[in-house]
């Protein structure tokens, strides 16, 4: 992935590979010598300095807010197309801190909390909206999304009756990473909450809701496969028991 950025009046490239961000036009040994003799730092190399910053910044959550409330988030990201992956590795640091803290529930947790309702709330919410009408309940859905700690497994509570649909999921780093990232929160009538190493096709673990004799309707975590159509659409196949 890559993104052209204005820098001594051209446009450079600079990629996301890895991890990290990456300059695409410049020498870096020639631009520390260039620096060393008093040149100034071209503006590619101050988007991957400030990007290395950022995940110091990111240790600390008071800092962190702080430098994003002076500078705004369109100043301490990357730009462009390579927002998203570089919002993303900002997961996997505040996980890390919020692991090797003394305990849960540091301003980690809620750095965290935000990122992650804000990726899985929408398509929680469509999923069930989906399944609302399907099962003929005519309430406005709510969602809420709950942050798992490290090592708890996803799980969904809810219910859809006449007298309205909710759902509550509890979801971890790794979904935001490896499910929405990829544009699989929703496939088809399932709401993808993990993927599952397989030979023959993507597995993975999706939310689907079975009606109940007493008329509503209760969410059902089942295995499924993933895979693609011949027009490249992503679908979903439940597996039988």
């Amino acid at each position: 992935m890559t993104e052209l950025v204005e820098c001594s009046g051209e446009r450079h490239r600079v990629s996301w590979r890895r991890g990290s961000l990456v300059v695409e036009d410049h020498d870096i040994e020639a631009e520390r010598a260039m620096k060393a003799l008093g040149a100034e730092t071209p503006a590619c190399l101050l988007l991957v300095k400030q990007w290395r910053e950022l995940h110091s910044w990111a240790t600390s959550p008071e800092l962190y807010t702080q430098v994003l409330d002076r500078l705004g988030p369109g100043r301490i990201l990357a730009p462009g197309a390579l927002r998203g992956p570089s919002e993303l590795s900002l997961l996997l640091t505040w996980e890390r801190a919020w692991r090797m803290s003394a305990y849960y529930g540091t301003g980690h947790e809620r750095l965290l909390a935000r990122q992650l309702g804000d990726r899985a709330g929408p398509p929680l919410g469509a999923h069930v909206d989906h399944w609302r009408r399907r099962l003929g309940c005519d309430r406005t859905p709510s969602v809420e999304v709950k942050l798992a700690r490290p090592g708890q497994a996803p799980r969904v509570v809810g219910n859809i009756d006449r007298f309205g649909a909710r759902a509550a999921a509890t979801l971890g780093v790794r979904w935001a990473l490896g499910v929405w990232a990829r544009g699989l929160a929703v496939v088809d009538d399932g709401f993808v909450l993990e993927l599952l190493p397989s030979s023959q096709a993507l597995g993975a673990r999706a939310l689907r809701w079975e009606a109940q004799a007493d008329g509503g309707a209760r969410p059902v975590v089942a295995p499924a496969r993933l895979g693609r159509d011949r027009q490249g659409t992503w679908r979903l196949t439940w597996i039988a028991p």
